[in-house]
């Protein structure tokens, strides 16, 4: 267990290091954060390229890591927890007092979500459970902050959490609009539940399992006649009401080139913009997704993708005909199989009849890659162990489904470098439609760079949190550190319709 936390001194110590960095004060914590922070969304314990990632940021000035006990069902706390004892207790190459952790608790998915229905089983649910749809719950009572802040502190390795975050608590909001409960009485249990958090985790402050606790929230910039809005102004005041010295300090939300409402909409007792009050306030703001932009209700990557040697929709069309007849063939090889082990074989791993002429729909790849992470190659990997685990007395017939399976592989490979190679066109596109629109971003090195300075260059950022999974992406954001920002950017100018036309 890594004991301490991070210090004004720690942080401000850890910042002389890299003079060609700027660092921001974390609101009224008076921590000293890099402009960027670690973005532990989709980090895998078991990826040693992951690791790689988190220590060369860390080594090279990014004090700053944000994950979640849900992220990755707890496996990115767990990879953190692996880098800080690496860094920080092995190697002794940097100090705990010199880098920030914030972790979050509010949802119930994964070994939370088994968790849940075992206890419920014993005729003991978390109390305020929000039970949104299968597989996916949300709390933030303090019974289940209790058991999070826990797991976390278990999972991370630390004695102390520096900045403990509410998850999304808006589940709440979005479940009582689907149940149909008035909408002044879902605000008022909703703000009361706050305020019970806040209650504990003061607490938690107390008792040093925590340094300061915050909200994360995709709603703090909407429109106040959004359902599910959360406001900023009331959740300050409901702890200023606790305490005058409450260690409520830090929020999060998504801003991006196409969402800039934190800027642009007056959602603050409509005179004041959430940034403009967080300001005043002396809280801190983490900024997430910054490079997957929400327009029309679909996503942007704000990213440019590597593309060698995209295939043609002639060429994916004609490797899908050599699929078809792939699964003919092992039809007729395998009709000395029993018929149930064939009927599963067929629904599970042949995937002509879904993907023929069909593909396309998918229109980009963002579209694609969720299908394809979330539905074909779990699907894929299944049934590739299931062959494998059936022992099938003919060894030939294994050997030519997992030759299928890798032919399936390459198709899906095929069919990503497509979409990506579309994506390319529309980057270019906003690259330079944005350029004519704000000309000081024209010297960043790529469009992610550019989506990164913009914000950089906003009044009132703390820090961007930014998903460096590899190596090569932690190098590209530091050179983008290394450009000193003016804090005045005007986002009333930037019309992501604009920029996508």
């Amino acid at each position: 267990m890594i004991k301490g936390f991070a210090t004004q001194g720690g942080t401000k110590e850890f910042s002389q290091k890299y003079p060609e960095f700027n660092f921001n004060p974390l609101g009224k914590t008076h921590l000293s954060v890099s402009e960027v922070g670690f973005g532990s969304y989709r980090i895998y314990i078991n990826s040693d390229e992951n690791k790689k990632a988190l220590k060369k940021a860390i080594l090279s000035g990014i004090n700053l890591i944000d994950t979640s006990s849900t992220y990755t069902d707890g496996g990115s706390e767990l990879l953190v927890g692996e880098v800080l004892k690496d860094l920080i207790t092995k190697t002794n190459k940097v100090s705990r007092d010199s880098v920030v952790i914030v972790t979050k608790g509010g949802y119930l998915q994964g070994q939370n979500f088994k968790l849940s229905q075992e206890k419920k089983k014993e005729n003991s649910p978390f109390p305020d459970l929000v039970e949104y749809r299968e597989g996916l719950e949300h709390c933030i009572h303090p019974d289940f902050l209790d058991n999070q802040i826990t797991r976390s502190l278990e999972g991370l390795g630390i004695e102390t959490i520096d900045v403990y975050m509410l998850h999304n608590p808006e589940y709440y909001l979005k479940w009582a609009q689907e149940n149909n409960i008035d909408i002044n009485e879902a605000r008022k249990e909703y703000y009361s539940r706050i305020k019970k958090a806040f209650l504990y985790l003061e607490k938690e402050v107390e008792r040093g399992r925590i340094k300061r606790y915050g909200i994360s929230s995709n709603t703090f910039p909407l429109s106040p006649d959004d359902s599910d809005f959360t406001s900023f102004e009331t959740v300050l005041n409901i702890a200023k009401e606790i305490s005058i010295d409450n260690h409520f300090c830090v929020i999060e939300f998504p801003m991006n080139l196409a969402e800039s409402e934190a800027y642009t909409i007056l959602n603050q007792n409509k005179s004041k913009t959430l940034l403009q009050l967080a300001k005043e306030e002396n809280v801190g703001v983490l900024i997430n997704r910054p490079l997957n932009a929400i327009y029309d209700n679909k996503l942007t990557r704000l990213a440019e993708p590597f593309v060698k040697k995209p295939p043609s929709y002639e060429f994916i069309n004609s490797e899908l005909d050599t699929i078809r007849t792939f699964e003919k063939i092992l039809l007729t090889k395998l009709k000395s199989l029993d018929s149930e082990i064939v009927s599963h074989i067929e629904a599970n791993l042949f995937i002509y009849k879904e993907l023929n002429k069909n593909w396309i729909e998918y229109k980009r790849i963002s579209n694609w890659e969720g299908a394809l992470n979330q539905y074909y190659l779990p699907r894929l990997y299944y049934c590739k162990n299931y062959i494998q685990n059936l022992g099938l007395a003919d060894k030939g017939h294994e050997v030519e489904l997992l030759n299928y399976s890798f032919r399936v592989y390459e198709l899906f490979e095929g069919v990503t470098k497509y979409f990506n190679n579309e994506h390319l066109r529309l980057t270019h596109k906003i690259k330079r439609n944005l350029v004519n629109v704000v000309p000081d971003l024209s010297s960043a090195k790529n469009l992610s760079n550019m989506a990164i300075r913009a914000l950089r260059s906003t009044d009132g950022i703390t820090t961007v949190l930014v998903g460096m999974v590899k190596v090569d992406y932690v190098i590209d954001v530091l050179e983008e550190l290394k450009n000193s920002v003016e804090k005045n950017l005007d986002w009333d100018n930037i019309k992501f319709n604009y920029l996508i036309e």
